[in-house]
């Protein structure tokens, strides 16, 4: 059972619950806020949220299940929970979780995710999954990922109640999943993943390459072949996807 907590304002959700973390079991607590003042990214990257017109919450489980090691699919039960609610709003062809862990639709953000877990020796132990998706804002900066919203795709004002508790459930069916059977997960993940198993230009190292998507290694590292069959493997923040609008 998913305990629901809403804060009208916070720094942070995922701060907010690593501080209860401390005092209180926070598994199936999930937190919602109408405004974040210190939201981000991945990374240092910022969040841009219109305050009460998106969905901006975190959710801790208990992940002890799960080798450290493999942490990765955290990102993929997480994605994919989180896609499986959108495919009801919107044109499924047309959504995609962009590597690691971003949900686009056609070219441009619709979603964000980011994890923070804690260890206990060789095993993943509570892990708190920030999520922020667009929903009824409007307008946003011209940031690199071309934000856009659900409004903006449908015309349609959403309810972010229940859109929250569908998100949030369906994310605790999809770790479910992974716990009694890792490859589901890992099989829908490449099937829904943006730019699998096509060519196209990315930058590493300031240079422009045209490489092939081939999939992600067990450590959650893409891997990609370039116009010579040279394999790559790259890491969180060494390649950048190039996205035109």
């Amino acid at each position: 059972m998913l305990k629901y907590i809403h804060l009208e304002q916070i720094d942070s959700t995922n701060a907010y619950l690593q501080r209860q973390q401390s005092e209180h079991d926070i598994r199936n607590w999930v937190v919602s806020t109408d405004e974040q003042t210190a939201g981000k990214g991945m990374g240092s990257n910022g969040w841009e949220s219109e305050v009460g017109k998106n969905l901006t919450f975190s959710l801790a489980l208990g992940m002890g299940f799960l080798p450290a090691e493999r942490q990765f699919l955290l990102s993929e039960a997480v994605a994919l929970g989180i896609i499986e609610v959108l495919d009801t709003l919107l044109p499924s062809e047309k959504l995609s979780i962009k590597w690691p862990n971003d949900i686009y639709f056609e070219n441009r953000k619709l979603a964000g995710i980011l994890i923070n877990s804690t260890i206990k020796a060789n095993m993943m132990d509570v892990s708190i999954f920030g999520i922020g998706l667009n929903v009824n804002q409007m307008k946003f900066q011209d940031w690199p990922t071309h934000p856009i919203s659900l409004k903006m795709v449908t015309g349609k004002e959403y309810d972010l109640n229940p859109l929250l508790e569908q998100i949030a459930g369906s994310i605790y069916n999809k770790v479910q999943i992974l716990k009694a059977k890792p490859s589901i997960i890992e099989e829908a993940y490449l099937q829904r993943l943006f730019r699998y198993r096509t060519w196209a230009d990315y930058e590493v190292g300031g240079k422009v390459l045209r490489l092939f998507m081939t999939g992600i290694d067990p450590f959650g590292r893409l891997q990609l072949l370039d116009t010579e069959n040279k394999p790559y493997c790259f890491d969180i923040k060494e390649i950048r996807f190039i996205i035109s609008n």
